[in-house]
């Protein structure tokens, strides 16, 4: 009878931990010490240093962010992501183009690469972008870990670029950017490198805040399928870990006064 009662409980607290599968996570870091990329190395590829673009930082400013902890997912594919309360806007995730000659037009491309279809512009809500059918290639990992154009293309193809922002993804100065997904119900708990979306200002004193988010993925390593997100996070960073939430405190709490008082039984 004990271990059937103490099986049950456990079975209880894995669907209380399971109530929302992993998830798509979209957040900021407000009024970040630094920009997005100080401090962050360079990366050289085709005559160009590939860094992460960014110019806000201080009061009033932000840095938007997102991690893919969706299951089965290889990557962001596109998003649209509605900010209220900011009073300017940049778009900050890769894109640009590349071409296989050391001069920039005179091989067989140029190449577009990364979140270049249907881009809003800037001081725009939603922030829309996604990566072109014609891209090549398609980038998976965008979300979950880190990299940039020159790997994703090839050093012997990326020779020359043009229009660049962003060209490496993943590792920002901002503090909680890279980690273990922890937070929020259902969390992975594996290791993932945020993207850069965007960055802005706002007024100081009334912090934006994110009101809706719709991200599509890649199903699939080859980068033939996607789907939408089944679920978000806004307005919390994945990567700090949170106290359990309150319904499952108390089943924890019913389930450890219930084991103690049925282990009391048996001894008398």
């Amino acid at each position: 009878m004990l271990r059937r009662t103490f099986l049950a409980t456990v079975a209880v607290l894995a669907l209380a931990a399971s109530a929302d599968a992993a998830s798509m996570y979209v957040y900021m870091v407000l009024d970040p010490a630094t920009t997005a990329g100080a401090g962050v190395a360079t990366v050289p590829s085709g005559g160009a240093q590939l860094a992460v673009s960014s110019n806000r930082s201080g009061a009033g400013t932000f840095h938007l962010y997102a991690v893919d902890d969706v299951a089965g997912s290889s990557g962001i594919r596109n998003y649209s992501v509605t900010l209220a309360g900011a009073t300017s806007i940049t778009h900050r995730s890769p894109v640009g183009q590349y071409d296989n000659d050391a001069s920039f037009g005179n091989g067989s491309g140029p190449f577009s690469v990364g979140f270049g279809d249907l881009r809003s512009g800037a001081n725009i809500t939603p922030i829309v972008a996604g990566q072109g059918v014609s891209n090549a290639p398609q980038i998976g990992g965008f979300g979950q870990t880190a990299s940039n154009f020159g790997d994703k293309a090839g050093a012997a193809n990326a020779l020359s670029y043009s229009g660049v922002t962003s060209g490496q993804w993943g590792v920002y100065s901002d503090a909680g950017t890279s980690g273990l997904v922890t937070a929020g119900a259902g969390a992975s708990g594996t290791q993932k490198n945020a993207i850069l979306l965007a960055e802005g200002q706002y007024a100081v004193g009334t912090p934006p805040t994110i009101a809706l988010a719709s991200i599509a993925y890649w199903t699939n390593p080859q980068l033939t399928g996607s789907a939408f997100a089944p679920s978000y996070i806004l307005n919390t960073n994945p990567f700090a870990a949170i106290v359990p939430e309150p319904a499952t405190l108390s089943l924890i709490s019913l389930a450890v006064v219930g084991f103690c008082g049925l282990g009391g039984r048996r001894r008398s």
